[in-house]
């Protein structure tokens, strides 16, 4: 209610008013328009460039994650490999005792470097998830941003241009 009268009280200024006060009036709300404009603008590159790494991220965290899995197939593999070589040990513990630990080790060795990288990659997954919350609550301010700004350039449309006027902006 309030946002009308005072849009009726505008609208009686801008019929009373000289045209001198009604052109630089035209001249301020429009560099205020173009000032927001570029604003605007500049909220949607920066918003486009937080979508592109926020897509690399993912593309990572993906990439991330597949190799985790291909590591953690492998472990899973190298610890049956280890319970194998386990059992043929006792079976021919005489033949072969040096050859065997010698597997064993390489196996423990396999494993504990294995265990190491997927503690690392794990790390990595946690600091990349963190990364991509950020990014999002980011992306979201700016589409906040974005939003009011739209609401501001409505706002200077709805404050009376012509038509004519309107096609000289």
């Amino acid at each position: 209610m309030a946002l009308a009268m005072e849009e009726e009280e505008y609208a009686k200024l801008v019929m009373e008013s000289e045209p001198e006060w009604l052109r630089s009036e035209l001249k301020r709300l429009s560099q205020e328009l173009g000032e927001t404009t570029r604003e605007k603008i500049q909220a949607a590159e920066y918003g486009l460039a937080v979508l592109e790494e926020k897509q690399q991220l993912k593309q990572q965290y993906e990439e991330l994650e597949a190799e985790y899995e291909t590591i953690r197939t492998e472990m899973e593999q190298l610890k049956e490999a280890f319970g194998q070589a386990h059992t043929n040990h006792k079976k021919v513990a005489a033949d072969g005792e040096s050859r065997e630990e010698t597997l064993i080790q390489e196996s423990a060795t396999k494993e504990e470097y294995y265990m190491k990288k997927v503690m690392e990659l794990q790390t990595e997954l946690k600091q990349l998830k963190n990364v991509l919350a950020n990014t999002q609550s980011e992306n979201e301010r700016l589409n906040s941003v974005a939003q009011e700004l739209k609401e501001d350039i409505h706002l200077l449309w709805q404050l009376g241009l012509s038509e004519s006027e309107r096609a000289n902006l």
